[in-house]
């Protein structure tokens, strides 16, 4: 009687759930290793296009890039030569700022994976 009074009672079949997919699993350190590759090759090449720039132009620096002297024919040819080199610098600095964040999260993955 107390089972025709609780609508529970009856045993119904409960399907269980599937087990998760499991994900595959990432390489944290090959992912990192290979955007600091990359970074370095963007820093390499832009190495070399600023070699060549400073020889075209006849650019001297100092260590840290600030123009020393120009050798142009015009007068008028200083500021689009500054306004380049300054562009170079920026884009470099940018680049030099994301290889070492690259260089800092491969360092973190390969020790997370010890």
């Amino acid at each position: 009687m107390l089972a025709v009074m609780w609508p529970l009672a009856k045993s119904q079949a409960v399907a269980e759930p599937e087990p998760p997919i499991a994900e595959p699993p990432v390489d944290r350190v090959g992912q990192t290793q290979q955007r600091v590759r990359e970074l370095k090759a963007q820093l390499d090449a832009l190495d070399t296009e600023m070699l060549q720039f400073k020889t075209k132009h006849r650019v001297r620096t100092n260590r840290f890039g600030l123009l020393l002297s120009i050798e142009c024919a015009t007068l008028n040819g200083r500021a689009p030569i500054e306004r380049e080199w300054r562009g170079l610098l920026q884009k470099r600095d940018g680049l030099v700022t994301a290889w070492h964040a690259a260089l800092f999260s491969w360092s973190e993955a390969k020790g997370g994976s010890k």
